[in-house]
């Protein structure tokens, strides 16, 4: 019997799944770069004084970089303003200070609602993300970052761009079209870093649209594995950022790989969700403030695509979660299908879908995509 240790928030939990019921395991394996290559990198970058840094991840990996921007701005004497949004705000202090041995980096929780008005009284800016797989918009990095936060009017608009209510990971789909477009006037040098707990293994600078772009080409190149569809998926993000602290972050990782289920399968996200359901259009339904028969209906809500996709989805898989949730609000008002926790996965699961089943595990969901091998 494997042992076989998943991420659960900040912790890991073992899954002792019967060799004969491992389908495969699957996480991510970026080779990171040697520290210098890194340093050079970030040397590149050009600085000035009055300059605004737009942290759009609070990773571990980005916390690394806005670090390297601080120290050379200093050595310059140059100022340097760190804005980042209030979501991610605590996690990356947390990592700036723990880099900087103790140092407390002061950062801005940004709050407003127009990203040009406000670079626009800087000498320049420099944005910093960490790519990943984005159900809604194919991929996350600056773009959509800017969208989602500084750009509500957009953000409804990509949200209406989308074909259907299914996800769309790794593919350069509509709603990211409306991103890129909607951020190519934003004066900014842009840095978009490939990562993962290991390291950083790409660090790419130039615009918003060309170093995202030479960013995700990489993602994709070394993080999309094939494998052979299963009737059972266990995934877990990593712990890295924010992925793991609510269920309304967590939920793309489910989202972005449930396709490797067999029609009729089970597919189940570990998301520890320690600060709860993560506000927006989750918690509305939560509180009964928004109905399903009401969602075509409505505004755009923050996180509303989750509903939208797990509606759809639900129809095809079952969707279950094991996480810190109260059963009622993960079950009753979300439909989730709930498990204490992965002695009572493994034991419901020859229930479910037969004593013969193969599960496919798979780990850094976030960032790795599995494709069904043709």
């Amino acid at each position: 019997m494997p042992e076989i240790w998943l991420k659960y928030g900040t912790t890991d939990i073992v899954l002792d799944i019967k060799f004969d019921n491992l389908a495969s395991q699957v996480s991510s394996t970026f080779q990171p770069l040697p520290e210098d290559q890194v340093k050079a990198a970030f040397d590149g970058v050009p600085l000035t004084d009055n300059m605004l840094l737009m942290v759009l991840s609070p990773s571990k990996a980005a916390a690394k970089g806005a670090l390297m921007l601080v120290e050379a701005a200093r050595a310059k004497g140059f100022g340097i303003t760190i804005d980042v949004p209030p979501k991610m705000a605590g996690t990356l202090r947390t990592n700036l200070t723990a880099l900087a041995g103790g140092e407390v980096i002061s950062i801005n929780r940004a709050d407003y609602h127009s990203a040009q008005e406000r670079t626009g009284k800087f000498q320049s800016t420099v944005t910093l993300s960490t790519v990943s797989y984005d159900p809604l918009f194919g991929f996350a990095g600056s773009p959509t970052g800017i969208l989602r936060n500084f750009m509500p009017e957009k953000m409804v608009e990509a949200f209406n761009a989308r074909h259907d209510n299914l996800p769309s990971p790794g593919e350069e789909v509509e709603p990211l079209k409306v991103a890129l477009s909607a951020t190519e006037n934003i004066a900014s040098t842009s840095v978009e870093l490939v990562a993962n707990n290991s390291g950083i293994a790409g660090v790419h600078t130039g615009s918003i649209r060309e170093a995202f772009g030479k960013a995700t080409s990489q993602l994709k190149s070394i993080s999309v594995v094939e494998e052979e569809p299963a009737k059972c998926a266990v995934m877990s993000a990593s712990t890295d950022a924010v992925v793991q602290t609510t269920l309304a972050s967590s939920l793309n990782s489910l989202w972005n790989n449930i396709h490797i289920v067999r029609e009729g399968g089970t597919a189940i996200l570990l998301a520890e969700s320690r600060e709860g359901i993560g506000g927006g259009a989750l918690q509305t339904m939560v509180e009964g403030r928004l109905k399903p028969e009401h969602l075509s209906q409505g505004p755009y809500i923050e996180g509303l695509e989750h509903l939208f996709f797990a509606n759809e989805l639900r129809q095809k898989y079952e969707l279950g979660l094991v996480s810190t949730l109260p059963r009622y609000y993960a079950g009753t008002k979300l439909g989730f299908t709930t498990y204490s926790g992965m002695n009572d996965v493994l034991q419901k699961l020859p229930e479910k879908i037969g004593k013969s089943y193969r599960a496919i595990v798979l780990s850094d969901a976030d960032i790795t995509l599995l494709r069904p091998r043709i």
